[in-house]
């Protein structure tokens, strides 16, 4: 079974950041993504489904090519994944700290994910409401595909991508519909022993032969989970509810347009840092709001020409109240009441030459965001509690098929930033973010890619939550983040085995953080006495080398699949490993990962077990503190977890899905989860992830 999901093969072969393959490679491809739709698992729906579909891969495996990884909506759908940590268990590059729901962070080759631009159905998520929480909200259920672009994203991605791009794909009406079917429904209700209930339901049609709906809406409710050692977790309790509404025109083969509305609440109960906790912490409640919308336009004339345009609006929203009647808070431990606005447009257009392409494009995004019920103290020093940034920017790439098997692809982006900040000082920084990739196809199943790229992001609104501190003031005269990445890639697929392996070395210079060499300014003192001297957003004084590696290896056939992988970023500075630094990286030692497949009966190939398991190797090391310019000393445990999961479609409109995780009990923190408070000089406690459970999901379908 090949590793090329649908979406991978069309990027592969239309767009400009790839070579246009050989007439022989392609034919290869396609008959080999033939194969693999016919031996796919069933979709929710139909599976007499037309071609605006993508196929399926593997339960057990991401799609690998170059510096891309894909997500595939089987594997989410048979795990039952409801969260970031479920959604991406199988990617060695790609972990997820925080633990709780609500503090869940994306790290991807140790960045974090404010460090990528990242879109849902067109839509950025940008800005960062609270360094505390995760910043990512979607809906799996409806997932198509997750796709993500390491150390260079494509210059179509728009501004902000300094570590790469994350695009996530929702599904509509006519994915889910077959070919012969107008409408269908979708109906799952699912428990897991610790703790929790879920359930979703969707519904779909065709209004016209080219007019399609979809809505759907989803509820989780976890009043807390234990850790291996049986305690319970704190930050654990949470409501969420998602809900997708997605209409889709296509009058003809030439024009699509989709629009897009996402509405995410999550209620969570939680000490005031999310994702650390302490003795007795105060707890608060948080809610988590978030309204989205995108209109997408697409039109194409066969291979010669493409048009796509995207406008967006997204509001998100955070309220954070203290439980107790009353309360001794610090100053960083108020009540917050915060929203985060985005705004934007991407038109992007591609040209066809015979064996080159041409794109290019302009975006345009802002950014606003504002602090509520601020008096007295927190406004001093002219605060007014809001910020604003716009960038615009555009790009232009090539690519040149030299040969059938030599293809080089070359362009840039130039963004301008315009940063108004509390205070009303203007920011404004701008830059050139060129690229040049060399891809060599050496055999039909054999191909590397060498990359050298460097991404210019300038300074944009900060962490919303410290808008209500007078003390965090931006210096003057920023200047734009620069990263340079240069990475070899080296894939190789056949009909059975498939391998993928990378080596990269990024340097990061003017960093911009609101923390970082801070931390004496600010003068936290071990006594509990705190000095309110200024904190400054500001540009790193040094640079930040990172060099990591990945790979990963497997072998399918009918009725069995392996899988492995393994991964480790070091990001450095000064010649040390850095301790984890909110809005950039974390640390921890390499990570393993491997699965086996089985479709144990030929005669009922929708009866699937995967086992998964996961290992992450502990670091210990004297560690470069960027919050107070001093070395640190880190201990980080490693830990392994097991998960089985099974999975049976009962013809087309039944299916079961169990899922044992954490087999064997273990209590463990993700390395990834931060350790400490933000200026805290002595130890933290992390939170501890899920101990054992079990999850059983029912979904009907018509």
């Amino acid at each position: 079974m090949t590793h090329f999901s649908c979406s991978t093969f069309s990027h592969i072969a239309h767009n400009a950041s790839y070579p246009k393959l050989s007439h022989k490679i392609l034919a290869r491809i396609g008959i080999s993504i033939s194969l693999l739709s016919l031996s796919a698992s069933y979709t929710l729906a139909d599976e007499n489904r037309s071609a605006k579909l993508s196929p399926l891969v593997s339960i057990a495996h991401p799609t690998n090519n170059a510096n891309i990884s894909v997500v595939e909506s089987s594997f989410v759908r048979n795990t039952q994944a409801s969260d970031l940590r479920e959604v991406f268990a199988k990617d060695a590059e790609i972990q997820v700290g925080g633990s709780s729901k609500i503090a869940q962070k994306l790290y991807i080759r140790g960045f974090e994910d404010r460090m990528f631009r990242i879109k849902l159905d067109g839509i950025t998520q940008g800005g960062n409401l609270f360094h505390h929480q995760g910043n990512l909200l979607f809906s799996p259920y409806l997932l198509k595909s997750i796709e993500i672009e390491k150390g260079l994203a494509s210059a179509e991605y728009g501004a902000n991508a300094l570590a790469g791009g994350i695009t996530i794909t929702t599904k509509n009406a006519f994915d889910l519909l077959g070919a012969n079917r107008n409408y269908g429904a979708y109906f799952s209700i699912g428990a897991q022993s610790n703790r929790g209930v879920d359930s979703s339901v969707a519904t779909y049609g065709k209004i016209t032969d080219s007019l399609g709906l979809l809505v759907g809406y989803d509820f989780n409710d976890t009043p807390y989970y234990r850790a291996g050692n049986g305690s319970k977790v704190p930050s654990s309790q949470f409501q969420a509810h998602n809900a997708l509404f997605k209409l889709t025109f296509l009058p003809n083969e030439n024009h699509s347009l989709n629009l897009n509305y996402h509405f995410n609440m999550l209620d969570s109960i939680s000490p005031f840092a999310a994702n650390i906790t302490g003795q007795n912490p105060a707890l608060f409640d948080n809610a988590l709001l978030s309204h989205s919308a995108s209109l997408q336009y697409a039109y194409a004339l066969g291979d010669s020409f493409k048009l796509e345009w995207n406008n967006y609006y997204s509001h998100k929203s955070l309220k954070l109240s203290s439980k107790a009647a009353a309360t001794a808070q610090s100053e960083e431990e108020g009540e917050m009441d915060l929203s985060l606005q985005n705004l934007g447009s991407d038109l992007v257009l591609r040209h066809s030459f015979g064996e080159h392409n041409l794109k290019y494009g302009l975006n345009y995004q802002l950014i606003a965001s504002q602090a509520y019920n601020l008096e007295g103290h927190a406004l001093e020093h002219g605060n007014r509690g809001k910020e604003m940034g716009a960038v615009y920017g555009g790009f232009i790439g090539f690519n040149f098929n030299m040969l059938d098997s030599l293809s080089l692809d070359l362009g840039s982006r130039y963004d301008v930033y315009n940063y108004q900040d509390k205070i009303s000082q203007t920011h404004n920084t701008q830059g050139f973010s060129p690229y040049i990739s060399l891809f060599y196809a050496a055999t039909n199943d054999l191909s590397f890619k060498l990359t050298h790229n460097y991404n210019t992001r300038g300074a944009m609104p900060l962490d919303v939550s410290l808008l209500a501190n007078p003390h965090s003031l931006v210096r003057p005269k920023l200047k734009a983040e620069g990263m340079y990445n240069t990475e070899l890639n080296m894939d190789y697929d056949n009909s059975v085995l498939s391998m993928h392996a990378s080596v990269y070395y990024q340097y990061l210079k003017n960093f911009i953080n609101s923390y970082t060499n801070s931390g004496a300014e600010h003068n936290h003192s071990t006594d509990s006495t705190h000095a309110h001297e200024d904190m400054y957003r500001a540009n790193t004084d040094g640079h930040i080398e990172i060099l990591g590696y990945e790979a990963s290896a497997g072998l399918d056939f009918s009725f069995i699949d392996f899988h492995i992988g393994l991964a480790q970023s070091m990001p450095k500075y000064n010649n040390k490993l850095i301790t984890d630094t909110f809005e950039l990286a974390a640390v921890s030692g390499r990570s393993y990962y491997a699965s086996m497949g089985i479709r144990p009966f030929s005669s009922v190939p929708q009866f699937q077990i995967l086992y998964l398991t996961r290992f992450v190797e502990g670091l210990k090391y004297q560690g470069y503190n960027l919050y107070y310019n001093d070395i640190d000393s880190v201990d980080k445990k490693g830990y392994n977890t097991h998960n089985i999961y099974v999975s049976y479609d009962v013809g087309k409109y039944f299916s079961v899905r169990l899922a044992f995780l954490n087999i064997t009990n273990q209590t463990y923190t993700n390395p990834m989860s931060p350790s400490k408070e933000l200026f805290a000089k002595g130890g933290g406690t992390p939170l501890y992830e899920p101990g054992f459970n079990t999850k059983l999901q029912i979904a009907l379908s018509f």
